[in-house]
């Protein structure tokens, strides 16, 4: 969480604050995940205290001290009926915090409630009021802040970008083929990289696999110089259709979009086979576990944040302390639904890796949500010696 999020310098950023995380909440209650609304109602605690030292109306200021105490009553009654998975509770005690927050706004101009925060990609801590303001440290364009409804799984947004892909030849095992791809708004205009945020080192990722979910690859693609238009190449292992998911972020929304198009292929097969809970994988000499705080045999369901963990072993059992950082991350977590449709994607907790020399292992912590009921193989990608290495386990997921 970037530092002026907890620390707003400006009525404006406080007020910034506090609207996107009750927003959150609004979101989080629609969706019935009420063990996340008091993260976000902790994010309002801090803007609400800096207020009463940043009120723009001084003749309004007596009448702040009141309101502060009722406003963080509400607050307060939002995260319990929460924590209680009361939701009508925590809708009830939202509608009272909403009715302070009009009275506290009454102490402020208009235009510092309602104002936009507006932040530079790759340095958080670079804020303005103003678009047009460069960044203070490298020049670039600002976007407008947004504040995660959840920091464990947020739901992709409503595709702003549609994807189409075209490849050199059918798809053929072990041959290696060139694939272009285009990335184009619903206006057929071109999304080029300066159009998408960079998440983890790379504005596309670009998450490749077959129906049958035996076979996944996690690629970037190379802008080719034509506006929108990208070009990769892979190797797949079946001669089957292969569906390309691009998991990208637009700067014009801040929210993680998921579409997706289908490689050909003359090949037919590729149906998922759905068995028990896999939790072991070995794969180039290598052993990986994935774990969980209160026992293996506590069933996944669905909508429900759960701790877990991955462990990884040579072929000895000792503990491998040598994962190498990939794309700011010790290990990346992607998991595809037997409905060939739904895709996770998890890193560890404990924040982004920014130095390559670092190394990690044997352990690594996640929190898996699993949004639907289902079938989900989950494929673990790290890298050991220079080498990728994918290990798949197979969750299934209760309602």
């Amino acid at each position: 969480m970037a530092r002026r999020v907890l620390e707003p310098q400006t009525a404006a950023e406080a007020w910034n604050v506090i609207r996107l995380a009750t927003g959150n909440v609004d979101a989080l209650l629609a969706e019935e995940r009420l063990g996340e609304i008091p993260v976000q109602i902790s994010l309002c605690s801090p803007a609400l205290r800096a207020l009463p030292g940043l009120a723009t109306r001084p003749q309004a200021v007596g009448k702040l001290e009141a309101q502060m105490k009722r406003a963080f009553t509400s607050l307060n009654a939002v995260a319990a009926a929460a924590q209680q998975r009361n939701g009508a509770g925590a809708k009830g005690a939202l509608a009272s915090l909403r009715l302070v927050l009009g009275e506290l706004a009454g102490c402020f101009d208009a235009k510092v409630t309602e104002a936009d925060i507006f932040l530079c990609p790759m340095h958080a801590d670079c804020l303005a009021e103003n678009a047009k303001t460069p960044c203070a440290k490298c020049g670039m364009d600002m976007v407008r802040r947004r504040i995660p409804a959840s920091f464990i799984y947020t739901k992709p947004g409503e595709p702003t970008v549609r994807m189409t892909v075209q490849a050199d030849a059918p798809v053929e095992a072990g041959r290696a083929m060139a694939v272009k791809v285009w990335l184009r708004r619903a206006d057929g205009s071109a999304v080029t990289r300066d159009d998408l945020m960079v998440m983890h080192t790379e504005p596309i990722h670009l998450l490749i696999e077959e129906p049958g979910l035996g076979d996944y690859h996690h690629e970037h693609p190379a802008p080719t110089g034509i506006p929108g238009e990208y070009v990769f190449t892979f190797t797949p292992k079946k001669t089957v259709a292969y569906r390309i998911w691009a998991d990208i972020v637009p700067m014009a929304t801040g929210v993680q979009e998921l579409p997706f198009a289908d490689l050909p292929s003359e090949g037919k097969g590729g149906v998922v086979e759905a068995g028990a809970d896999r939790f072991i994988s070995t794969v180039g000499g290598y052993q990986f576990a994935l774990t969980f705080p209160t026992g293996g045999g506590l069933a996944t369901k669905a909508g429900q944040a759960r701790p877990m963990g991955v462990t990884v072993t040579d072929e000895e059992g000792r503990p491998v302390t040598t994962l190498e950082p990939v794309m700011n991350a010790f290990c990346h977590l992607v998991g595809f639904y037997d409905d060939y449709r739904t895709v996770v994607h998890l890193h560890p907790t404990g924040g982004d890796v920014l130095n390559a020399d670092l190394r990690g292992g044997p352990s690594l912590g996640f929190l898996l949500y699993a949004p639907r009921a289902g079938f989900m193989r989950l494929y673990c990608q790290v890298r050991i010696g220079g080498r990728m290495i994918f290990a798949p386990f197979d969750v299934n997921v209760e309602p």
